[in-house]
């Protein structure tokens, strides 16, 4: 398996839209999906991840990393993490490793001085993943508008 982790395009979406559908309860409306990529990538605080296999052509993983503003301390930015999902048939292959060590090194280079990895409770497998790469456990709340 050899793997390229980059930016997400629109030509993406017929791949990652099922992969993103392991996180959620549907699939996305592909024209949609494409407003909001567009509208992700013309943010260059915003980088939609993507990890692919060039031998295959598969899209085997996908983040959401956003460097925000802090107002604290030295005032540096923070890396929020959001919609990680290794594929099923590539979990356990260094996929999910290789894609934080890559959004990390996209957030040193935005000066990021932490990161916030935001998962559902439920995702208890990819718990002891974040825990294994050094991520710790904080209650949080989360509410729908």
């Amino acid at each position: 398996m050899q793997l390229c982790y980059r930016k997400a395009k629109t030509d993406d979406i017929p791949k990652l839209n099922p992969l993103l559908n392991q996180l959620s309860e549907s699939l996305a409306d592909p024209a949609k999906m494409a407003e909001k990529m567009e509208k992700l990538d013309r943010n260059p605080d915003c980088f939609l991840l993507v990890a692919e296999d060039t031998e295959t052509g598969a899209l085997c993983g996908s983040l959401l990393g956003v460097a925000f503003e802090d107002i604290c301390g030295a005032c540096r930015p923070i890396l929020l993490v959001e919609n990680v999902v290794t594929d099923a048939a590539y979990r356990g292959r260094g996929v999910g490793r290789g894609m934080f060590e890559f959004i990390e090194n996209w957030g040193r280079e935005k000066d990021c001085h932490y990161c916030i990895l935001v998962s559902g409770l439920n995702r208890t497998g990819a718990h002891k993943f974040y825990d294994a790469i050094g991520y710790s456990a904080v209650k949080g709340f989360k509410k729908y508008l």
